[in-house]
């Protein structure tokens, strides 16, 4: 049966990129695991009719606070898979395409486990879903345009069954063996892949540039309009999520790395039906310690 996928991933860092300036957490290693209640949470609520996919590294499970995923697997829409692969940096987040070769899946956004889901990024998702592109990105941090960033690895969304093979080629490991060594592999991959080719970009691809961007795509492309995102409609549970993101301010550029512990994590868990995941959490004191501050 045809689903619809939010894919992410989680891996131990191998090496700790000191160029994200913007990252206060940069140099911090447990950062990836900040969020993962909340994403999980936030998904479920904004995305009932999603799955969110987790490839997570081996490494993984040996982390003190692996626990946290084991208690969220309860959740009827979180899919853990634990991918047995070597890496030296940053390649793993290439995984997160593996829903592109999966014949049942017609929906896929890829996105990252340090972030949450803006109201525009979920209005975004919506417009995409019912337009007639197979591919898009969603633009809004200041350096969101140009050839290196024309397209991001953690905003992007497909539709897997429309893509050309040509473009996304014949498998996952065909794929993923076109990457280069070097940080930032998955978001150079996908922009090669994606973005070159004109003739289909041209009508396929849906860009939306948005809070902090302005800068139109430096290639052909079809563009949101805002009438687009405005007939989104918004739920009331969904409509206090996004306020409860605003208060907290953790709904500034889509992809901006936060820590949603706190306040937000909080709210979350006052939702009757995470309930249950809120005491499993607590029986281990580290994961109570870490996630309920």
């Amino acid at each position: 049966m045809p689903h619809k996928v939010l894919s992410y991933c989680l891996f131990k860092p191998k090496i700790l990129p000191q160029h994200r300036l913007h990252d206060k957490w940069m140099n911090e290693p447990l950062r990836y695991w900040f969020n993962l209640p909340a994403v999980v949470m936030t998904n479920k609520i904004l995305y009932p009719d999603y799955k969110m996919l987790l490839y997570v590294s081996e490494n993984v499970w040996e982390e003190e606070l692996s626990g946290v995923l084991n208690a969220l697997q309860d959740l009827d829409n979180l899919v853990i898979d634990t991918i047995k692969m070597d890496y030296a940096g940053t390649e793993p987040a290439i995984w997160r395409m593996m829903p592109l070769w999966d014949q049942e899946v017609e929906v896929l956004h890829t996105r990252d486990i340090d972030s949450l889901p803006s109201e525009i990024e979920y209005r975004y998702g919506r417009v995409f879903e019912k337009s007639n592109c197979s591919l898009g990105t969603l633009r809004m941090h200041p350096n969101h345009y140009g050839i290196k960033c024309r397209m991001l690895a953690g905003v992007s969304s497909f539709k897997p069954q429309e893509i050309p093979p040509q473009l996304k080629l014949n498998n996952f490991q065909t794929y993923f063996s076109f990457r280069h060594n070097d940080y930032g592999s998955d978001q150079d991959l996908m922009i090669h892949r994606f973005t070159v080719h004109p003739s289909y970009t041209k009508d396929k691809f849906l860009d939306h540039c948005d809070f902090e961007q302005h800068n139109p795509q430096d290639f052909p492309c079809v563009r949101v309009e805002s009438s687009q995102l405005e007939n989104v409609s918004i739920s009331e549970s969904q409509q206090k999520l996004f306020d409860c993101l605003k208060e907290n301010n953790l709904n500034n550029w889509s992809g901006d790395p936060v820590d949603a512990r706190g306040a937000y994590t909080n709210f979350l868990f006052q939702q009757d039906e995470f309930k249950e995941i809120q005491d499993k959490i607590c029986e281990h004191n580290l994961l109570k310690e870490f996630y309920f501050q």
